[in-house]
């Protein structure tokens, strides 16, 4: 399994790499980033979410196994808010630069890097589990971690209204394809294979769109605007040291099943979330520390995950 990490690892570089270099192509460029974000999200995570869930889900009584597995995602989640909060005390972390650490530290990349991931170690199947992760993952950002990242910043409008308009986020696209997902296996909707067929085609080139999308972040990153510093070696050990940690300790104590266990650690030690910079800059949080820390995190990921499951293994962490 190690070994296979370490290729699916390339594999995933490989197509990070070749988005950077198209990016620099003068017909793709920033535009090209911007439609394939806008496309990726809008149109084939939806799909993807909604027919991984029809296929691998399936019936009724996996559907509401899968389901009982939310408090401990959500419990990996907010457990990861609290070590970041701690770590930013213990690391001293500059108080304008606070609350983005804290996001950084707590959420992860689940669908851009930690789905494609997740499908390259334990194949297709996998990514019913990743949902779950996922579903914890959303609503946590966007109700605690948009907060975290409007702390410093002096609102115009008043608080209820922020808070719904925030809450109104968490039907995006890919939710809504996972709530009809869960909907057509409810109540058992049979779908023709004339469906099927171009659902399997557009969830097959979810991943790479996601990952050549990661490729084009790094190459339109303001390097001159990076903020390196203590601050940033800091998240770096958060994100890759502190969260795995706990989220080890965490999981080895509850019920599961060893493969949920291990689907679950994998998506906690992914890189920042690439939302959390998107947000920061539009709630004038440290809009270049939270882009620096994406950077420098999903570049180091692709040496923590090999890692990350050669500890998984050779130390039988979850039995």
């Amino acid at each position: 399994m190690v070994l296979q990490s370490i290729k699916s690892v390339f594999a995933l570089m490989t197509i990070i790499g070749l988005g950077y270099y198209f990016t620099g192509k003068p017909w793709f460029g920033k535009a090209g980033m911007d439609f394939l974000s806008k496309f990726t999200i809008q149109a084939t995570i939806p799909f993807y979410m909604f027919y991984n869930i029809y296929k691998d889900v399936g019936t009724r009584e996996n559907l509401f196994d899968l389901v009982t597995k939310l408090p401990v995602t959500f419990g990996v989640t907010l457990m990861s808010i609290l070590v970041g909060a701690l770590a930013s005390k213990v690391f001293r972390v500059s108080e304008k630069r606070t609350s983005t650490f804290i996001a950084a530290s707590a959420f992860p990349n689940v669908v851009f890097i930690g789905f494609p991931v997740i499908q390259a170690l334990w194949g297709e199947n996998v990514s019913t589990i990743g949902v779950i992760f996922y579903i914890a993952n959303t609503v946590t950002f966007w109700t605690i971690g948009i907060w975290l990242l409007q702390r410093g910043k002096v609102q115009n409008t008043d608080g209820k209204s922020q808070f719904l308009e925030n809450l109104k986020k968490l039907i995006n696209p890919p939710i809504m394809g996972m709530i009809c997902g869960i909907l057509v296996v409810l109540i058992g909707i049979e779908l023709p294979d004339f469906v099927q067929k171009p659902l399997t085609m557009i969830s097959g080139v979810t991943s790479p769109l996601a990952l050549f999308f990661i490729g084009s972040v790094i190459r339109n990153m303001d390097k001159s605007s990076m903020a390196f510093g203590r601050d940033l070696f800091a998240a770096l050990a958060a994100r890759f040291i502190l969260v795995p940690i706990m989220s080890i300790l965490f999981l080895r104590m509850m019920p599961i099943a060893p493969m949920m266990k291990q689907v679950f650690f994998m998506l906690s030690t992914m890189p920042a979330m690439t939302q959390m910079g998107i947000m920061a800059r539009q709630y004038d949080s440290d809009y270049e520390f939270a882009c620096t820390v994406i950077t420098m995190t999903t570049i180091i990921s692709m040496c923590t995950i090999p890692v990350f499951m050669y500890i998984m293994q050779t130390f039988a962490v979850f039995g």
